[in-house]
């Protein structure tokens, strides 16, 4: 029987090689001031991971889970197993680079009713470049864009999480084929079936970013998955669009363009871009 006045949040978390962030990450759901939640935690073949183990052991914590894979198989299928395994009402990730200010469930918690016409749920984020500090709202702000369709079929505006029911995403899950654009594709395909997100204005999670930890991407497949999710969403999208998206392929192939191809991909907002020199925005 579902409880609908504290209903089981399940978390889902990928992690690779990265013990020690992995450790961090798990500490902030800890520290949330909502404590119905469930956090499985698959380890995707990581040579180095018995720290992590012990550690997830010796919380001795029933709601926390760690699963050791034996074969490696990639960011978007070990996502996929977390995601199968949940038990919640509702679904929530966190990278294993990141961590969450205390409030983050209760937080999306209070805004659930709005998934009964919404995709999903989406937040502000903090944005901390290896500098110490004491209090996240101390960080400099990462201002989502507001949703609109016309910017969302331009670029991820969503970011890298997001919050909804757990049938919904075990319905459509991560296309393992993509070795990059996973998380748009993902969002994408959401939003398609089920409508607009809402956006949460409150900052609750902490992106790290330059720690020098091992991504469980690879940047060398970038433009393939990028160019594969192009085809496979190009009819959803309008001129203004597809200009962006094709100019954002040239841009993470570094490839030189020619007058003609400037030409053909010109639109107001690919003229800033060429001008500002800014890749991917």
């Amino acid at each position: 029987m579902v409880n609908q006045t504290r209903p089981l949040v399940s978390i889902y978390m990928p992690t690779w090689n990265r013990q020690q962030l992995a450790i961090r990450a798990i500490k902030s759901v800890l520290r949330q001031d909502y404590d119905n939640w469930e956090m499985i935690i698959v380890d995707d073949c990581s040579s180095s991971y018995e720290q992590l183990q012990q550690f997830v052991s010796e919380l001795n914590d029933s709601r926390v889970t760690y699963v050791h894979n034996e074969i490696n198989s990639g960011a978007c299928a070990v996502r996929n197993q977390a995601i199968l395994q949940a038990k919640g009402e509702f679904i929530t990730g966190i990278d294993d680079d990141d961590e969450w200010t205390p409030n983050r469930l209760s937080v999306f918690l209070e805004h659930r009713h709005q998934l009964v016409t919404h995709a999903f749920l989406y937040a502000n984020d903090y944005v901390c470049r290896g500098e110490v500090y004491s209090q996240p709202a101390s960080l400099p702000l990462y201002p989502k864009t507001p949703f609109t369709l016309k910017q969302f079929f331009k670029r991820n505006i969503i970011g890298n999480q997001i919050f909804t029911y757990t049938k919904r995403f075990q319905a459509s899950l991560f296309d393992v084929t993509l070795p990059a654009a996973q998380d748009y594709d993902a969002f994408l395909r959401l939003v398609v079936d089920n409508g607009a997100p809402w956006k949460v204005e409150e900052a609750t999670q902490v992106l790290h970013v330059n720690h020098g930890g091992l991504k469980i991407g690879t940047s060398r497949k970038k433009f393939a998955g990028y160019f594969n999710f192009y085809r496979k969403h190009k009819d959803k999208f309008d001129r203004g669009s597809r200009k962006y998206q094709l100019y954002t392929l040239y841009t993470i192939r570094n490839k030189r363009m020619s007058l003609r191809t400037c030409m053909a991909l010109l639109s107001l907002r690919n003229t800033k871009r060429m001008a500002q020199g800014f890749i991917g925005k």
